[in-house]
């Protein structure tokens, strides 16, 4: 009985308690989830906005901005094709000095969504305005003409009659300058600066056009080790107070930095930490203060996204298509309490949806960095898993059967050690997870390797690869090149006895190792010298053919990299 009763006050008093709690806890609320110190948390409201292509894309991007396109009196044109990429990032000034729309063409003919758009803008608005960037050879004439038929001949204007992306860049700024002096609105005294070459891909600047288009302040373009007459010539027109230069001395060196007399330079490793450096300097200059961001993976999604984000006072950043990178990740957890949504530009095929559920609170979907991506594992496997963000569990199932679990950081490796593969082959479920209760799985199924030795070499002669095993694990495969037909590399078993340093530009490229040949049977068995080879080569294309007269042809430096991990005595096997 007096258990029964200490049961009864037990249950009275859980009752009570919870709704105590239920009193202190507001409607609506969820209580707060402790997360271990090393999980980086996104969590955004987010909404993507996309075309079926990169015409349609601007467009959606621009009705995002200017929804039912009213009081649009200008609007800037830019092509839209990846060689004319400059222009259209040069472009971006503009849509503060025209508080503009900004749509891309084709090279010679306008896309139907943007022609449509240009149609509605034009019957929406009692006067408009439209500005084509770049000279001819970026927009045709006959594009050009296209555009005016459409709006009107007399609305469209080009005030850029060629020249380089420097000059259009510094061109803008003068467009922008002449819009400020005919309206009540002031450019900031700030200059911004980035790589304007291709080989840096225009995204440090695309990162400063957020700010371009908020503040009023020309994005201007320089090399790496060089500033350009355009450019310069700019800087002392303007005589900006400040003058921020995106990008690491990679990007643009310490002399240019100082001969473009720059104040301050947000910069990271890449173009995902250069973005959120940007961000961050941004908010603390109170250029860019929403409570949203753009993100964005490829150029040309940014180039528009850019404008229409920064005119909200969002800063823009980049993802991996795949993954939520590092850098932005680390920033928005940072800003996580100001910080609540984010737009994502561009379609699946540029940001995945796996990287927009992870914008969104889901863990990124982990990646099997051992065993090493391909059908095969031997004896043992040495499992090693990469993270993401919003984890902090890493669980790995071999089968059905849980076989480790591991608390881990984001953007981290877990280590799981040697595990024991089943002569049927295995598949291993990796599932992360994090308190919020989201998981994700990444699943890989492997089949086992046959191989003559604990520690040996596999030529498989079906698929073009060489499978290298050390202490009954797999540790790397390669393409090769084989014996082409009417001197097919023959199969048999062979050991290494002789490696050699060669010339690397002999056909025999940098690293050779003799093949021995196994001959007789029993007490009898011997190894004797052949002419066959495991070496590299100076014709790289024809790895993964038929190609060589039976030896085994490597890329350089894929056998530079196997030649000092294979002991003499190593046991090969040439097969079918």
């Amino acid at each position: 009985m007096r258990r029964d009763g200490n049961m009864k006050l037990l249950a009275r008093w859980f009752t009570v308690t919870v709704m105590v709690a239920s009193l202190l806890i507001p409607a609506g609320s969820a209580m707060a989830i402790e997360w271990p110190a090393g999980g980086v948390r996104v969590a955004l409201d987010a909404r993507r906005v996309a075309g079926p292509d990169r015409y349609g894309t601007s467009v959606a991007i621009a009705r995002e901005g200017f929804p039912g396109w009213t009081d649009v009196a200008h609007v800037v044109i830019a092509s839209g094709e990846t060689r004319a990429l400059p222009d259209a990032v040069a472009a971006g000034g503009l849509v503060w000095a025209y508080d503009a729309p900004l749509l891309l063409v084709r090279g010679t003919n306008v896309p139907p969504a943007v022609r449509t758009a240009l149609q509605e803008i034009r019957s929406a608005n009692a006067t408009l305005t439209v500005t084509i960037v770049g000279g001819t050879a970026a927009v045709s004439q006959a594009c050009a003409n296209e555009i005016g038929a459409i709006v009107g001949h007399d609305a469209v204007e080009r005030p850029f009659n060629g020249g380089d992306r420097y000059t259009t860049a510094a061109g803008v700024a003068a467009l922008m300058r002449r819009a400020a002096a005919e309206t009540t609105r002031d450019m900031a005294p700030v200059a911004l600066v980035a790589n304007g070459t291709s080989s840096f891909g225009f995204y440090d600047a695309l990162a400063l056009s957020a700010v371009s288009a908020r503040i009023g302040a020309p994005v201007l373009f320089v090399t790496k080790t060089t500033v350009p007459a355009a450019t310069r010539s700019m800087l002392t027109s303007l005589a900006p107070s400040e003058v921020v230069v995106a990008g690491s001395q990679a990007a643009v060196s310490a002399d240019v930095y100082n001969a473009v007399h720059g104040t301050v330079r947000p910069a990271g490793a890449d173009r995902y930490a250069t973005a959120a450096e940007v961000a961050r300097l941004s908010r603390a200059r109170g250029w860019l203060e929403s409570n949203s961001v753009g993100i964005a993976a490829s150029v040309i999604d940014a180039v528009c996204g850019a404008g229409v984000a920064g005119r909200a006072g969002s800063a823009v950043l980049f993802s991996e298509p795949w993954r939520l990178s590092s850098s932005p990740a680390h920033f928005l957890s940072e800003v996580g309490s100001v910080v609540t949504s984010a737009t994502v530009y561009g379609s699946a095929a540029a940001v995945s949806d796996s990287a927009f559920a992870q914008i969104t609170g889901a863990p990124a979907t982990p990646v099997l960095l051992a065993p090493a991506s391909g059908n095969y594992v031997a004896k043992y496997a040495n499992v090693r898993v990469q993270t993401g963000v919003n984890t902090t569990q890493v669980d790995l199932y071999a089968g059905e059967s849980l076989v480790g679990t591991a608390s881990v950081n984001s953007y981290g490796i877990v280590d799981f050690g040697k595990q024991q593969m089943p002569s049927s082959g295995i598949t291993f479920r990796v599932v992360a997870s994090n308190p919020d209760d989201k998981t994700t799985t990444r699943t890989a199924t492997y089949r086992r390797l046959s191989y003559p030795a604990a520690t040996s070499i596999v030529i498989d002669k079906s698929d073009f690869r060489l499978y290298w095993v050390k202490d009954d694990v797999l540790v790397k495969t390669y393409p090769i090149a084989i014996g082409r037909v009417g001197m097919e590399t023959p199969v048999a078993t062979w050991k290494i006895l002789a490696k050699y340093k060669t010339d690397p530009s002999s056909v025999y490229g940098p690293r050779k190792m003799r093949l021995f040949r196994k001959t007789g049977t029993g007490s009898s068995v011997k190894y004797v010298y052949t002419a066959y080879a495991v070496h590299g080569t100076n014709e790289p294309w024809v790895i993964g053919t038929k190609a060589s007269h039976g030896c085994i042809r490597m890329y350089n430096a894929e056998v530079t990299e196997l030649w000092p991990q294979v002991p003499l005595g190593t046991l090969v096997q040439t097969r079918e």
